[in-house]
């Protein structure tokens, strides 16, 4: 069942270099641009009195040129994470399908009884950090959720809230913390059926 659409950056906010307009872009609006790096999260809040195992579905475009001239180029570049019990759990992973276009990966997790979890998916610049300089990264897609024939029920009931959310940069390097010039945004997504998710698996 279709959840959201998502957007997944570290990009700078403006080309690093700016095309050729007309009129010409005003001199040193460079210095107006920073750098994001936008994670999707997801809320699920699993209100049945059972535990229940669910799969999320991510579908992206990876870059067809060759060799790419962007990231990311597959799942492998993406980190992911669960919060449950208020620790993040990142022994999950998220496993490709074996689909013709390679670009579908799975990943499921046991939600408890009457507990909400949280998912994170963001640029793996923990592994990566010089993404943060390359700052090239940027990918589209959307979300399915389903009911895994590993949960102990055929039915149930789950509340999803999906959100964007953005930490923005200037200079990592800096030493005064104003130069750093950090900053956040957060936003949520248009989600179907008003966010309540009544999944079965028969």
């Amino acid at each position: 069942m279709l959840v959201s659409t998502f957007e997944i950056l570290l990009k700078p906010q403006f080309p690093k270099k700016l095309p050729p307009v007309i009129p010409p872009a005003p001199t040193g609006v460079e210095a107006l641009s920073r750098t994001v790096i936008q994670a999707y999260f997801l809320t699920i809040a699993n209100v049945n009195f059972f535990d229940v195992t669910v799969s999320l579905v991510f579908t992206i475009r990876f870059p067809v040129d060759t060799p790419p001239t962007e990231e990311p180029t597959s799942f492998k570049d993406f980190i992911d994470a669960i919060d449950i019990t208020g620790v993040n759990l990142t022994n999950t992973q998220l496993i490709p399908e074996a689909v013709p276009a390679n670009n579908k990966a799975r990943l499921t997790f046991t939600i408890p009884a009457n507990t909400t979890s949280q998912l994170i998916l963001q640029p793996d610049f923990i592994t990566r950090p010089e993404r943060l300089k390359s700052a090239n990264f940027e990918a589209r897609g959307y979300v399915e959720i389903f009911l895994s024939s590993l949960s102990g029920s055929n039915t149930a009931t789950l509340l999803l809230t999906p959100e964007q959310r953005g930490t923005f940069f200037k200079d990592l390097d800096a030493k005064l913390e104003a130069n750093i010039g950090l900053d956040q945004i957060a936003y949520g997504l248009p989600i179907s059926n008003g966010g309540v998710f009544n999944l079965d698996n028969l």
